[in-house]
């Protein structure tokens, strides 16, 4: 009898991984959708495009490149948010190429909390915003197109892009 009982613990004891695997699938799972990482990425667009719109109009496109840039990292490694992850690498590639395509080489960069952004010229910045609205139009788009047979996750990412778009427009 102690060595059945020893047996189950240990079988007990061994299975508890697989058991967390598949519960609740709110941990920092490699494969799959959890709703941390949806809020994890939601939370970095709303916050960022705020962050960014302290800045002067000319830097705020670096700004929206590079958190972009940090959302799609979050989805690094797990097949489940491709979609996402793609679609937000779109975006900073378009913001990449204002970038590219709008230098002021005149403008030092700015600074802010460690980060350095550099400045597109003045008399550009309204097509660039024009360019970045698109680009979020056509992520949005795709997010909503793609399967998500686990719920929501890429529609509230979706959504993020949109309240992007429409913070934009303010």
């Amino acid at each position: 009898m102690q060595r059945l009982l020893t047996a189950v613990l240990i079988l007990l004891i061994a299975a508890l991984p697989v058991f967390a695997q598949g519960y609740g699938n709110y941990g920092n799972s490699a494969q799959g959708f959890s709703d941390r990482t949806t809020n994890k990425v939601v939370r970095l667009l709303e916050r960022g495009l705020r962050q960014c719109q302290a800045l002067e109009p000319v830097y705020r496109y670096d700004c929206y490149r590079q958190n972009y840039r940090d959302a799609a990292q979050q989805l690094e490694g797990n097949p489940s948010y491709a979609p996402a992850q793609q679609a937000l690498r779109d975006v900073e590639a378009s913001l990449q190429a204002v970038l590219r395509t709008n230098a002021d080489p005149a403008a030092a960069p700015a600074r802010r909390r460690g980060q350095s952004f550099a400045a597109i010229r003045q008399s550009v910045v309204p097509q660039s915003k024009a360019a970045f609205t698109a680009a979020l139009d056509q992520a949005r788009t795709r997010l909503l197109r793609s399967p998500d047979a686990s719920g929501n996750h890429l529609a509230r990412i979706a959504s993020a892009l949109d309240s992007d778009k429409v913070f934009l427009r303010s």
